[in-house]
């Protein structure tokens, strides 16, 4: 059953690449032939899936769930490089790392120049980032629905956020809604980036990008190659709205916008943004770094890109230390459960404070049973425990992979901030891997070690940890 499913998700590649594939032929670039040979290679992956696999209806448990899509996140990374390295673009392991950064949104470059890259392999470079926004399993779902109503066990390995958020009872609806949401929200930003000054191929190509929150651009510069408030605005808003839960936007979109105060998250999201907006805000005025409007303007910009998406409207790393600090603490938090967004996740978040209050307060009032809410509900001990669970596993990461790649010789600070963006896909960071810098310096050792955490940090640790027990791979069905 596995192979069944690897196979037909390498045919969901195979028909993702005949988007540039095209695009490639319509431009008359070098990158056709390429493409078609990926496209090739994908097909062969599929038959052989195909070939060995089979599909029973109701046989698959949590273990098939958990298995085929870790093992789908392994192997999807590996399609979308063939582009990279069947048209000479980048090495084998610079492509590998090119395409890890892609499907999960990490939006780390080894590409100093990709204004240089046919305009083909641009548009998969950012197709890429849209692709695994939502989620390879998403796109699977919803293209390919006779997969059986047992696939809610792949949905459930692929999804983010410590509590289940079902919009609709039946799955296949779920994912039809969303995948609906996201390509609304992707015409919205592409529209309006288009409105605000930008050209049609970057319009699209950004619009991908920042709704998947990737942080891929088609300049060296990101945004502030095209030096505009108004695109730094627009961008600024469709940051904000792709790091929303799109569960959110359905139930607005049934019940009114009440849905939006009722939702504590959200809530905690928007004031996230505006404290650190009025902090940076503050710290570079007073600094002197920028006159008094031109920090707002920074300051806004960056708050929202560096939760999420990672593009950068200046060069960061010259900022204070306090403001690097901040950063860096956004960098951790993210966005929203059920959005595009990795990190901590403002729930997660949320729900720490309350439980560091609710645990003080106990400690005052021993005999008092004190719990912790959110959305107006109790919110069950399973489902804290398995937050504090997750708050542990994230900073073990993160930590572990800092010292990994101190190994290399990355000053630790600089260490620390590229673990930090790796594990909540942000991309650029601090120091040798600022907003002006690629990747594409370091050994093949650190850009392993970043995409290994990187998928770990996409798929929430756990689904990969569990196929690192033996027993997970044992014949016997306890599960």
């Amino acid at each position: 059953m596995v192979f069944y499913f690897l196979g037909r998700i390498a045919w969901v590649c195979g028909v993702a690449l005949l988007i540039p594939f095209f695009t490639s032929a319509a431009y008359n670039d070098e990158a056709t032939f390429s493409f078609g040979l990926s496209i090739f290679c994908c097909i062969l992956i599929g038959g052989a899936g195909w070939k060995v696999g089979y599909m029973e209806e109701g046989l698959m448990t949590v273990r098939e769930g958990i298995a085929i899509t870790g093992l789908a996140w392994l192997m999807t990374p590996f399609c979308g490089m063939l582009p990279y390295t069947l048209g000479e673009h980048l090495s084998f392991v610079d492509g590998l790392f090119e395409s890890v950064s892609g499907f999960t949104g990490f939006g780390a470059s080894v590409i100093s120049a990709p204004e240089l890259l046919p305009e083909s392999v641009l548009l998969w470079r950012s197709l890429t980032q849209w692709l695994g926004g939502l989620g390879i399993v998403v796109f699977f779902i919803t293209l390919l629905p006779k997969a059986g109503q047992n696939v809610v066990h792949m949905y459930e390995a692929e999804s983010v956020g410590p509590t289940e958020d079902r919009m609709r009872p039946r799955l296949k609806e779920m994912t039809a809604a969303l995948v609906s949401i996201y390509i609304a929200l992707t015409v919205m930003a592409a529209v309006l980036f288009s409105i605000c000054g930008m050209h049609a191929f970057d319009a699209v190509n950004h619009a991908l990008t920042t709704i998947g929150t990737g942080g891929f651009s088609t300049h060296s510069e990101s945004i502030a190659y095209f030096d505009s408030i108004a695109i730094e605005m627009a961008v600024t808003f469709c940051i904000l709205v792709a790091g929303v839960s799109f569960a959110l936007y359905y139930r607005v979109y049934v019940r009114g916008w009440s849905a939006l105060s009722e939702n504590t998250e959200f809530k905690a999201y928007i004031v996230i943004f505006l404290v650190g907006t009025v902090l940076l805000w503050l710290v570079l005025w007073r600094d002197g770094i920028y006159g008094l409007w031109e920090s707002l303007r920074y300051a806004a910009f960056q708050t929202a890109a560096i939760s999420t998406t990672g593009f950068a409207s200046a060069d960061f790393d010259r900022w204070p230390t306090f403001a690097k600090c901040l950063l860096l603490f956004l960098m951790m938090v993210g966005g929203c459960a059920g959005s595009t967004a990795a990190g901590l996740k403002v729930t997660r978040a949320v729900l720490l404070l309350r439980m560091t209050a609710a645990h003080i307060w106990h400690r005052m009032h021993p005999r008092m049973v004190v719990s912790v809410r959110m959305n107006g509900e109790v919110v069950p001990s399973g489902v804290l425990l398995r937050v504090g669970l997750f708050f542990f596993v994230y900073l073990f990461f993160i930590v572990f992979a800092s010292a990994l790649i101190m190994l290399d010789g990355v000053p630790m600070f600089d260490a620390i901030g590229m673990s930090v963006s790796a594990v909540s896909t942000v991309g650029p960071a601090f120091g040798v891997v600022g907003p002006t810098e690629t990747y594409a310096p370091f050994s093949p050792f650190v850009k392993s070690v970043l995409c290994c955490i990187t998928l770990l940090g996409r798929l929430e640790f756990f689904t990969l940890l569990v196929m690192l027990r033996p027993d997970f791979w044992r014949e016997h069905r306890g599960w």
